[in-house]
C-alpha cells in the first residue's frame, strides 16, 4: 500500500478489492444512516467502473425498502438503450434484485430531453433536500480525463440549479443530465472509486492539484478515495 498518499485514499491491489471494500463501506453507511433516521439516500455512479460494486450489493442483505436510489448523471439516449447508467444499474443490480421500491428508485428521465429531464429531476431533488436535507451518500468514478458525473474538465457550468446540462460532451454522447458540483457536495459522505491503469495520468494530475472535476466534489462530513494499484502506476 502507497504510504504517501493524501488522507483517507486507500490503495488496495486489485480492482475486485477495491469493489469489496467499497461495497462493505456502502452498507454500512446505508445501516447507520437507517438507524438514525429511517432512510438511506445514494447517488450512484455510472460508467463501468462501480459494476462490480452493484453486482456484489446484489447479492448482499440490508433493509432494502428503507433505500432510495439516485442517479450522479445519465446520458441522452432512448429509455431502452444499452449506453445509458440506467441500463448499467438494472442490468447488474435493481433488476435482479427487486427489492427496493420502484417508487424509490430514480432514474433521470432523460429520453424526454435535457430540458424535461432537468425539470423533473430538480423536483426530485428538491424534495429529498426538503425531507432530509442531503444524501446520505455519493459515489463517483472517473474518467480518464478527469471528469466524474458528466461533469467535464475546463467546462463551465452554470448552478442555479441542482442539475446541470451538458451538450458538448467529449465523449458520446454529446448531451447529458448531471447533478450539479453543489448538489453532489450536498452528501455526508463521498466515495470516489478509480481503478485501471489508464486512469494514472489523471491521478497525477489530481495529486499535484491541478483543477479536475474529480478534486473538487467532497462530502460534508467525511471524503475516501479508494483505488486499486495501477491506478497508481505509469503504463
Amino acid at each position: 500500500m502507497n504510504t504517501s498518499l493524501p488522507n483517507n485514499w486507500i490503495a488496495l491491489q486489485t480492482a475486485e478489492e477495491v469493489a469489496q471494500k467499497v461495497t462493505e463501506q456502502v452498507l454500512l453507511i446505508a445501516d447507520e444512516s437507517i438507524s438514525q433516521k429511517g432512510s438511506f439516500h445514494f447517488i450512484t455512479a455510472g460508467g463501468t467502473t462501480p459494476n462490480r460494486c452493484y453486482e456484489l450489493l446484489c447479492e448482499a442483505e440490508a433493509d432494502w425498502k428503507r433505500w432510495h436510489i439516485y442517479m450522479g448523471d445519465e446520458r441522452c439516449y432512448p429509455a431502452t438503450n444499452a449506453e445509458r447508467n440506467s441500463f448499467a444499474l438494472t442490468q447488474h443490480w435493481l433488476g435482479k434484485q427487486k427489492q427496493i421500491p420502484n417508487n424509490q428508485i430514480h432514474f433521470m428521465p432523460t429520453e424526454l430531453g435535457l430540458e424535461a429531464a432537468s425539470r423533473a429531476y430538480n423536483d426530485i431533488v428538491h424534495a429529498v433536500v426538503g425531507s432530509v436535507g442531503c444524501f446520505d451518500l455519493c459515489l463517483l468514478g472517473m474518467g480518464e480525463d478527469g471528469h466524474t458525473a458528466s461533469l467535464f474538465p475546463g467546462h463551465f457550468y452554470i448552478e442555479d440549479q441542482y442539475t446541470v446540462l451538458e451538450r458538448q460532451s467529449p465523449k458520446p454522447p454529446n448531451e447529458r443530465l448531471s447533478l450539479s458540483f453543489e448538489t453532489l457536495c450536498n452528501s455526508k459522505t463521498v466515495i470516489k472509486v478509480v481503478t485501471g491503469a489508464s486512469k494514472h495520468p489523471a491521478i497525477q494530475q489530481w495529486l499535484k492539484g491541478e483543477n479536475l472535476p474529480i478534486s473538487n466534489i467532497y462530502g460534508l462530513e467525511n471524503t475516501f478515495t479508494y483505488l486499486s494499484e495501477d491506478a497508481l502506476k505509469p503504463l
